[in-house]
């Protein structure tokens, strides 16, 4: 049964396409209402023969690997369609981490082993668990977009690992105008942002939003994207325990029950 606890929130959502939907569901549940528009756009690499060829490969090179990451929910659905497509069969002997409780689900959907998870879903929890306190002369792959985070790989070739990347998929920015993005604000009467990296936040800056949005209350789903937030002049950060739907919704009711929004 529905209750009206997140009643007074009209909520900016940020997900990319396709990632939103629990969270719309969620925050409908809870009396919200909310308003989706992806700051980031997920694309195949289709287009870049270059870097499709050095990722299929990585998945050729797969079972000299004994660990592989998955960064997020699109690098398990980009970086198996290319993986399958070299190995029918998973190759024996190699364990699969996942950052994130989404990304772990789409791959055990997948019937895929996650081999252990850290309690705060991000890359520093992996670093933290003591399978990787020193993996001395591992091969470790790192599925994710192009150009993401370098700190995970850094800190793991520091360790004594030797790391390599499986770049899957590009993000790019929104495909919606600042003056859209300002029309749709006043149209919903938004109140609150839920952004889910600090790439996001950025794009959504770049897009010249009214600048009332940094005295509204924001949800992140880290320190290192409240840091980016705190950067850019938001006022009002909370920090979600993590990139989750119930994380992201703890957040909201924490807001609803603390702000006049």
């Amino acid at each position: 049964m529905a209750t009206a606890e997140l009643a007074n929130c009209r909520v900016l959502i940020t997900r990319p396409e396709g990632r939103a939907n629990e969270l719309l569901a969620a925050v409908s549940d809870l009396g919200g209402s909310s308003l989706h528009l992806p700051m980031m756009r997920i694309e195949p690499l289709a287009d870049d023969e270059s870097v499709k060829k050095q990722a299929v490969s990585r998945c050729f090179d797969l079972d000299l690997y004994q660990r592989l990451i998955f960064i997020s929910v699109n690098a398990v659905h980009h970086g198996l369609e290319l993986i399958e497509d070299c190995w029918p069969q998973w190759p024996l002997k190699l364990q699969c981490y996942a950052i994130g409780k989404a990304t772990a689900d789409a791959l055990r959907a997948q019937h895929i082993e996650v081999a252990e998870t850290a309690e705060s879903m991000t890359s520093e929890g992996l670093l933290d668990l003591a399978g990787f306190a020193a993996p001395l002369n591992e091969k470790i792959l790192i599925v994710r977009g192009v150009g993401g985070r370098e700190h995970l790989a850094e800190a793991l070739r520091a360790r004594g690992a030797a790391v390599d990347y499986l770049d899957c998929y590009r993000r790019s920015p929104p495909a919606i105008s600042g003056q859209e993005l300002a029309a749709q604000l006043a149209e919903h009467r938004c109140n609150a942002l839920c952004m889910n990296s600090a790439e996001t936040l950025e794009n959504f800056m770049a897009l010249s939003p009214p600048e009332a949005v940094l005295s509204w209350p924001v949800v992140v789903p880290s320190a290192r994207v409240a840091d980016t937030a705190r950067h850019l002049g938001f006022s009002s950060i909370h920090c979600a325990a993590n990139a989750g739907t119930a994380a992201t919704i703890a957040a909201l009711k924490n807001i609803a029950e603390t702000y006049v929004v």
